[in-house]
């Protein structure tokens, strides 16, 4: 675990050994990890065979030394194998063993005349010297390079069926060690091995039978170690022999015996180290968490003492030790043998706030589920009994509301749990009456009891209680309380029988939904505290402050109305507005900035004099139209006046003489040509296209906007769209706006 090793645990435990159970059945786990790349097989970055046609050679070629062996393994129903050794041809239909005379290239070429899978296993070259003798302890010999697994969850990878390492790369990757008997005899291999570490052998490619043995050796001493890896015959292209592993508590040499009866033997052997984790660290968070490793593996996880853990190892059973930190003192647990079925659920003791997990066992990888078994989803294991007294600290009782839908809790038998007891708030005035109603239903309803105590706030007595059992299909108790803290139970009716086993040992849980309903009978007496003299003093002074505040607002908008009134008024007394507008950008007294603003506020305040006194104000429309529902007119205004370059700037007033307009639209439409956009809008009013939204205008309401419109179209016509009095209705002025002819003038 740890180093590169990831904590993971499997979202539903069951799910994932189902399904690896249904993997581990497969006779032919290579093909099972199969993956095509072009018409070659694969498994682990190492062609393995390839699906025939059969029409098309698969071909390999490589280069090889003089001296040195080519080995083939080949497995189909009707292929033939050919092979040209640097000059020289051979072919076979099962097994070849070859050495090279000469330097040279290799060419591999496969046929199969049927379509079929064509499995192989090949050792392309094998150049080895292992010495016949087995050394002494004390001699000094060289050993091969063996490098540890480096990321623990690609070298063991369960979904394949098994917790046997997952070597990568062909047989001359650092995943294997592959060398030929050109006698009948024994060979021996020596590897450099630290304390703690595991080694993992497995024949991968054999011509013939075979035997592994492992000793190991450290200054003047050697140990065999009892297990042997006996491969009776060779193996098929698609298998592969029996995977072992050994541990060393010390560090020194491993010298592996390869034996084999057969002359020519050629073999590759999975060679992986995996190195011991020392390390143990608090883990937080147990989500999503497995725990893998080899020999002994300990890990220390965060716990409270409302979930618990449920381990599963896959495939082997796997020794365990709990430990549980309670108090800040280590409490040492009892080594236990778990198995994949069924998993192994471990429940805390009190006040616990974290757990050391011992695993041991040749190779395990254990998945990690973790429950919270908390009542009502509060985090807390509601005690068996109410407090003592007032002075009880209550906290660790659940707060059950008073108004509540259906919520969960639980009878965890296996921790002995027969009873749970929560709070109940109460608020109100002094004498007030209340009434309150809990419901339990349940799966198993008959064995539940229900019981509701209120308590007197003042002595801690049980002033009166109601306790009910399963009848006519629910259980119900009801009371009246007063304000304050009260007390419900949830109990077993027979919690003897129900507990028959030891504490700490899996049950099933007992669950129960509990709801509740809450009104007020009597409101009581409103409690009055009569304030001091400075209250009251400091108080008024408030109220009146805070009174004066509020009339800001209101001398704000007066003096706004005013200043509009007033604008209007002097408007009234004047005509010919729009000429004076232009005089004054003639003659530079005012900006085109200054005008601008001028004529918007402007704009509102001629809204308050008369449809005719606001016409003859501005002075002669270039537009005019009048209908009995709606009066309308169009000023074009000078062009310097527009804040958007080159834009046409028109004034537009509506009066609506009778009726209600709604979702009223003002467009500005092109009779010929491209159609004109609204750059800008004074009053600010929505706009899109070459529409201004108006909204709603209702009986008598006269309003004057400023657009400044672009296109390229020579005329433009004006129509106000929206419904009238609820009807949809259009009012278009007749006569059209020629732009490009004023313009001309």
């Amino acid at each position: 675990m740890d180093g590169n090793m990831s904590l993971r645990r499997m979202s539903t435990g069951v799910f994932m050994a189902c399904l690896l159970c249904i993997l581990s059945l497969s006779p032919a786990p290579l093909v099972a990890a199969e993956n095509e790349t072009g018409n070659s097989i694969q498994a682990d970055g190492r062609i393995i065979g390839y699906l025939s046609n059969g029409v098309d050679n698969h071909s390999r070629q490589w280069t090889i030394e003089e001296g040195q062996w080519t080995s083939l393994v080949l497995e189909c129903q009707q292929c033939t194998a050919d092979i040209d050794l640097a000059g020289t041809a051979y072919q076979t239909t099962d097994v070849l063993t070859v050495q090279a005379a000469v330097s040279g290239t290799v060419t591999l070429s496969i046929h199969s005349p049927v379509e079929e899978n064509v499995y192989y296993s090949l050792i392309e070259s094998i150049d080895e010297s292992f010495p016949t003798v087995r050394p002494a302890p004390s001699e000094t010999v060289e050993s091969q390079t063996i490098e540890y697994c480096s990321n623990m969850n690609e070298c063991i990878q369960p979904t394949r069926g098994h917790l046997d390492g997952v070597p990568n790369g062909e047989y001359s990757s650092p995943d294997f060690t592959t060398g030929i008997h050109e006698q009948a005899g024994s060979e021996y291999i020596a590897f450099d091995i630290e304390a703690g570490d595991t080694l993992e052998l497995q024949a991968m490619h054999a011509t013939n039978d075979l035997t592994i043995s492992v000793y190991f050796q450290w200054n003047s001493t050697e140990t065999l170690y009892g297990h042997e890896l006996i491969q009776p015959q060779g193996i098929a292209a698609s298998l592969h022999g029996e995977n072992g592993l050994w541990f060393f508590e010390e560090s020194g040499r491993v010298v592996v015996k390869i034996e084999a009866s057969i002359s020519h033997t050629a073999w590759a052997i999975k060679t992986i180290r995996y190195a011991h984790n020392s390390s143990l660290q608090l883990t937080e968070s147990s989500e999503n968490m497995h725990i893998v490793g080899h020999h002994s593996t300990a890990v220390m996880l965060a716990m409270n003492d409302t979930e618990k853990f449920t381990f599963e190892p896959l495939f082997s059973n796997t020794s365990i030790t709990v430990d549980q930190l309670v108090g800040g003192t280590w409490i040492l647990g009892a080594e236990k043998n778990i198995t994949p079925d069924p998993a192994y659920t471990f429940y805390p003791y009190p006040n616990i706030s974290a757990v050391r997990v011992h695993f041991h066992s040749p190779v395990h990888y254990v998945n990690l589920m973790v429950e919270d078994f908390s009542d009502l989803g509060s985090g807390l294991e509601a005690p068996s009994v109410r407090p003592l007294s007032l002075q009880s600290d209550n906290a660790s009782w659940p707060l059950m509301n008073l108004e509540s839908g259906p919520i969960e809790g639980e009878m965890t038998l296996a921790v002995h749990d027969t009873a749970d007891v929560y709070r109940v708030e109460v608020n109100g005035w002094f004498e007030s009456v209340h009434l309150i109603r809990f419901t339990l239903e349940s799966m198993h309803i008959e064995q539940f009891e229900l019981e509701v105590w209120n308590i007197d706030q003042e002595s801690w007595d049980v002033i009166d209680t109601r306790r009910s059992i399963y009848s006519n299909g629910k259980i119900q108790a009801s009371l009246e309380v007063g304000p304050g803290t009260h007390f419900l139970r949830v109990a077993l009716v027979d919690p003897t029988n129900n507990t028959p086993h030891p504490w700490g040992e899996d049950a099933p849980a007992l669950v129960y939904l509990l709801s509740s309903t809450y009104s007020e009978i009597d409101e009581g007496e409103e409690p009055y505290f009569p304030p001091d003299e400075n209250a009251q003093k400091w108080g008024t002074r408030a109220r009146f402050f805070l009174g004066s505040l509020f009339l800001l607002p209101v001398l704000y908008f007066g003096l706004v109305q005013y200043r509009t009134l007033k604008t209007a008024r002097e408007f009234s007394m004047k005509s010919e507005q729009l000429a004076w507008f232009k005089s004054q950008l003639d003659s530079g007294k005012t900006t085109p900035k200054q005008s601008r603003a001028n004529l918007a506020r402007a704009l509102q305040a001629v809204t308050l004099l008369s449809w005719d006194e606001a016409n003859s104000t501005w002075g002669k429309p270039d537009l005019d139209y009048r209908t009995d529902s709606v009066a309308m007119a169009v000023w074009r205004l000078d062009e310097r006046i527009a804040k958007s370059e080159g834009a046409i700037p028109l004034m537009v007033g509506i009066h609506i003489v009778e009726g209600k307009w709604d979702l009223a639209a003002l467009r500005f439409d092109a009779p010929v040509g491209q159609a004109w956009n609204v750059e800008n809008v004074e009053p600010r009013f929505l706009n899109r296209g070459e529409e201004v939204f108006l909204d709603t205008m209702a009986n008598g309401n006269r309003t004057f906007i400023m657009a400044e419109i672009s296109g390229t179209a020579s005329a433009v016509d004006i129509e106000l769209n929206g419904r009238m009095n609820g009807e949809p209705s259009a009012a278009r002025i007749p006569s059209t706006l020629q732009i490009q002819s004023l313009e001309e003038e």
